[in-house]
């Protein structure tokens, strides 16, 4: 009689990202996302008004339109913290990869949208920026670095399935 599990020789990581961009993504990024995504549900009025700096709104400005935005972009937050840990915690490398693709694109948007919202003379005043300011632009453009850079292998190659960092489990006979 065989036993009911039978570990094989071959072994299965529960990433496919080199251990870097592995703790940069899979951890730091989602842990940082839910905390924004806290702020904005626990002080909708504050979140909202520290996107744009010196540009003070009476809380009897917040119209409800900005509130519903406000709570949607919060929520918005939590879903891309979620993907990030699904994404990164895969042992499916084109996961990872296309993953990390998207969000890389979407950093531009994230970059232009506080540009926009700011303008020119006060993005360009990086010693007038808040706290939301560089979460925005320097995080926003700190991550998009390293999310090229893990993409086009500077930190080792995302491994096939079977690799990576992670714990290392044994695959198991079904």
């Amino acid at each position: 009689m065989e036993p009911a599990s039978t570990p094989s020789s071959s072994t299965m990581a529960w990433s496919t990202l080199p251990t870097w961009p592995l703790i940069l993504f899979g951890i730091i990024e989602p842990l940082l996302l839910v905390w924004a995504y806290i702020i904005s549900i626990l002080d909708p009025h504050r979140f909202y008004t520290m996107q744009v700096p010196h540009s003070p709104v009476e809380p009897s400005d917040l119209q409800p339109q900005a509130l519903v935005l406000t709570l949607q972009m919060g929520n918005v937050l939590l879903l891309v913290a979620a993907l990030a840990v699904v994404c990164c915690w895969t042992p499916r490398p084109a996961t990872s990869r296309w993953y990390l693709v998207a969000v890389a694109l979407a950093d531009y948007g994230h970059i232009y949208g506080t540009y926009a919202g700011m303008g020119r003379d006060a993005f360009c005043d990086v010693r007038g920026w808040n706290d939301a300011v560089w979460g925005s632009v320097g995080a926003s453009a700190f991550l998009n670095v390293f999310r090229w850079l893990t993409v086009l292998g500077v930190f080792g190659g995302l491994t096939e399935e079977g690799g990576g960092a992670g714990m290392v489990v044994d695959k198991k006979r079904v």
